[in-house]
C-alpha cells in the first residue's frame, strides 16, 4: 500500500529528475540526426555495409579544405588538430565554440598530427 508520505516524495524525485535532465540538455548542445540510417553515409562497396554503425551520424565541421587528413584529438583542451596538406596548414576545430582557426601555418605540408608523452602535438 502507497502511504501519501511516499507518493509525495516519489513525485518530488520525479521533477528533480526531470529538471536535471533538462539542464544536463542545455549544457551539452548536440542534436542527433533523427533520420536512421543517416543519409550522409554512402555505402558504395556492399562488402563494407557489415561494417555500418546505423545509429552513428556525421557532422561537416569545415569547408574549404582541399585534403585533410591525420587528426588528433585533445581533450585536456576540447579540440581536434588535422592536416590541410595542399594548403600547407594545420587547422584547429574547437568543440567549445565551433570554430575553426588555422593552428600552424606553413605546416611543411604535414599529413599527420599525434601527441608525445608528454601531451604535446
Amino acid at each position: 500500500m502507497i502511504s501519501r508520505r511516499n507518493l509525495v516524495a516519489g513525485i518530488g524525485a520525479g521533477v528533480a529528475s526531470a529538471a536535471a535532465g533538462r539542464a544536463m540538455a542545455q549544457s551539452f548542445p548536440f542534436k542527433p540526426n533523427q533520420r536512421y540510417p543517416d543519409p550522409a553515409v554512402e555505402i558504395l562497396d556492399p562488402s563494407f555495409a557489415k561494417y555500418r554503425l546505423y545509429s552513428s551520424t556525421l557532422e561537416q565541421v569545415a569547408t574549404g579544405l582541399r585534403w585533410a587528413e591525420g587528426p588528433a584529438y585533445f581533450s585536456d583542451g576540447g579540440y581536434l588538430l588535422f592536416s590541410d596538406i595542399p594548403n600547407n596548414r594545420i587547422m584547429k576545430y574547437s568543440e567549445k565554440d565551433g570554430s575553426l582557426t588555422v593552428f600552424r601555418s606553413p605546416a611543411n605540408f604535414a599529413n599527420g598530427n599525434t601527441r608525445d608523452r608528454q601531451g604535446r602535438s
